[in-house]
């Protein structure tokens, strides 16, 4: 058996009774080889391991784990083609996500199994069979975005990262589908030095939760933000340097040289604050944004920066 089967119960059993971690009933290895025979396919190993030793349905990100018999329902686009390989592959591109519905029917997918709801049309899938198989990905069933993958290389390790997240206290755990296991050391090195895009993005995306980061943090987001050659990436580093507070903010200004426009526009949106009273802009940053406003060309981000001078105190 899988030593992280030991650790996850240990995690389980130290989470406070506010979480209501209560997982359903394992399954008997005659249910789950049962329903691999009905739909001709084998689950992975790690998802069979934790739902005959430590549950199945219950406890987990956003509305839970879903049963069984949820797996193969229709949710989240799943056709119950369980045989056929899952349509796509990890770690080519960064996912998109468009102002409506692409063209043609909604999307349904092969070779995954809905694990998790997470509101609207949004699902977490465990894919089956294909390259991707083991891992987990997120989809929307009305074709809003395109789907993608989590780093997380099985289900265990996806499982375990929930508890250490919620167990760490990340601030705000709606981000989780899009981050990574890690400490700040290993965060650090995959932003700056992973050829993958995605992995790139998602380290980004983890320490806008991160608790109790370093001083030195946005000194080295802002190196990466430099050096960063997508704009997806860049984009989620400057929402990394927002959530440092005072000294990541005031260094998203290096970003309004930043050759894409909706990045620049994306840098001077973040370094206003929600207050009681409305946007709040310190007079620094208030400052900045007046003078470049003088000297951008494109006319959205002026725009942007004008709407922000003019509604934030």
């Amino acid at each position: 058996m899988d030593d992280r089967i030991a650790r996850i119960q240990v995690k389980l059993a130290a989470l406070p009774p506010a979480e209501e971690a209560v997982l359903g009933p394992v399954l008997t290895e005659q249910q789950v080889s049962a329903f691999e025979e009905l739909h001709g396919t084998r689950m992975p190993e790690e998802f069979r391991q934790f739902v005959t030793h430590i549950g199945h349905g219950g406890y987990g990100p956003t509305y839970g784990l879903l049963s069984m018999e949820r797996w193969v329902s229709g949710a989240g686009g799943v056709n119950g083609n369980l045989a056929e390989p899952f349509p796509f592959v990890p770690d080519m591109h960064i996912a998109e996500r468009s102002a409506g519905r692409r063209g043609g029917a909604a999307p349904t997918f092969a070779g995954a199994i809905a694990v998790v709801y997470r509101g609207c049309s949004d699902f977490t899938l465990l894919v089956v069979t294909g390259p991707g198989r083991g891992r987990l990905v997120e989809v929307n069933s009305e074709g809003f975005f395109t789907p993608h993958f989590h780093t997380d290389p099985d289900f265990l390790a996806w499982y375990e990262r929930w508890l250490d997240f919620t167990l760490a206290g990340h601030r705000d755990l709606t981000w989780f589908a899009d981050q990574m296991a890690g400490d700040e050391a290993a965060l650090v090195a995959t932003l700056l030095n992973s050829e993958l895009a995605t992995r790139r993005r998602a380290a980004a995306y983890t320490f806008i939760t991160y608790p109790a980061p370093s001083a030195s943090l946005p000194n080295v987001l802002t190196q990466a933000l430099s050096t960063e050659p997508h704009p997806a990436v860049r984009e989620t580093i400057l929402r990394a340097l927002s959530a440092q507070g005072e000294h990541g903010r005031d260094r998203l200004t290096t970003a309004l040289a930043d050759p894409v426009p909706g990045v620049r526009s994306l840098a001077a949106n973040l370094m206003t604050t929600n207050t009681p009273q409305g946007r709040q802009l310190c007079p620094q940053l208030r400052h900045t944004l007046g003078n470049h406003l003088r000297a951008e060309k494109d006319r959205s981000v002026r725009d942007t920066i004008q709407r922000l001078l003019d509604h934030s105190h």
